[in-house]
């Protein structure tokens, strides 16, 4: 198993309609849309949000005619996400694998000891733009974003690959100045508790 760098922006939009032609008109292609349904879970002995981890099951359902294995991504995941390693974008290690039994890994990880902290759902629209992988995200209780993704297989590709997922945000229009570097889950949680 080889693990991979995950470089991400994410920027706050208004419009999602208005985004998608701006994407477009910078050399998208649309791939897939699809509603993802995340359930994170808490370590046993140590707290995530402190240590700035995450463990996340994905469900994925298409909400148009493109085959989920179109986005060479399974149906149904768990993720391990570690710490942030810069202080501009979102950029961590992570190691994913497909699953089968949605209930057995649930089972497994409330059996061991994990507890679940939230259940996030969103309805994300991808395209690609040489290379990258941008979406739109709605999501549900935290509101509309532009994401800008990049895999680097290793941590001296992934100054490259964060050189060029910020250059992309400004040819799409958007301040580099105002990423947002928590994630959905911080978002969520820090929403829910004002």
């Amino acid at each position: 198993m080889k693990a991979s760098y995950e470089v991400e922006v994410k920027v706050r939009v208004r419009d999602a309609r208005a985004m998608e032609q701006v994407i477009l008109r910078a050399g998208g292609h649309r791939m897939n849309s699809e509603i993802q349904t995340d359930m994170y879970y808490d370590h046993p002995c140590r707290s995530f949000s402190q240590t700035d981890e995450a463990v996340r099951v994905r469900a994925r359902e298409a909400v148009d005619n493109v085959p989920l294995s179109s986005s060479g991504h399974a149906p149904m995941e768990l993720t391990y996400k570690g710490p942030k390693v810069d202080t501009t974008t979102k950029t961590r290690l992570e190691y994913t694998t497909g699953i089968t039994d949605l209930d057995a890994i649930i089972s497994i990880l409330h059996h061991t000891g994990f507890r679940h902290v939230a259940t996030i759902k969103k309805h994300r629209l991808f395209f690609d733009i040489k290379g990258t992988t941008v979406s739109i995200d709605d999501v549900d209780d935290v509101g509309l974003f532009i994401e800008l993704e990049i895999l680097a297989g290793s941590k001296r590709s992934m100054e490259a690959a964060r050189n060029r997922v910020i250059s992309l945000l400004q040819q799409l229009g958007l301040d580099p100045d105002s990423m947002i570097r928590e994630s959905y889950l911080e978002l969520y949680l820090g929403r829910a508790a004002h």
